[in-house]
């Protein structure tokens, strides 16, 4: 491919380091909703969840006091998705038991319906439809 077609980004990622990936990897599976795409090792060293054709990469990592979601440095979400529909999404993630951070609320200022998850290694996921009054 030549030109700007040849450069085109085709897929992309968040990177999440876990202590327990089949651990991690399950709880992507019955409570959020994503399916096992892909796992290496056994038991698991890493694996990619997707849900909709987008992806979070999961990775064993030996010491869990390495991991720092975004949450705990002061951020907010370790990854966004946007949605066509949040009180759908959200009502699925709760009957799951989903760790529910917030939502689903309109954030006028810059016209998004959220919801926030926090999966069991203390990642945030926010999920955004966008709204207009």
């Amino acid at each position: 491919m030549s030109g700007e077609q040849g450069r085109q980004i085709v897929r992309s990622a968040p990177y999440f380091p876990v202590p327990d990936v089949a651990a991690a990897a399950s709880h992507y599976e019955t409570v959020l909703g994503f399916r096992r795409e892909y796992a290496a090792g056994d038991p698991p060293q890493f694996a990619i969840m997707s849900r909709d054709g987008f992806a979070i990469m999961l990775r064993l990592v030996s010491d869990s006091n390495t991991i720092v979601p975004n949450e705990r440095q002061g951020g907010t979400w370790d990854v966004f998705f946007w949605v066509n529909d949040a009180q759908s999404l959200y009502e699925e993630l709760s009957t799951n038991g989903a760790d529910m951070v917030y939502g689903p609320i309109i954030r006028e200022e810059y016209r998004m319906k959220e919801l926030a998850v926090r999966d069991r290694d203390g990642y945030v996921l926010g999920f955004g439809q966008e709204w207009s009054p």
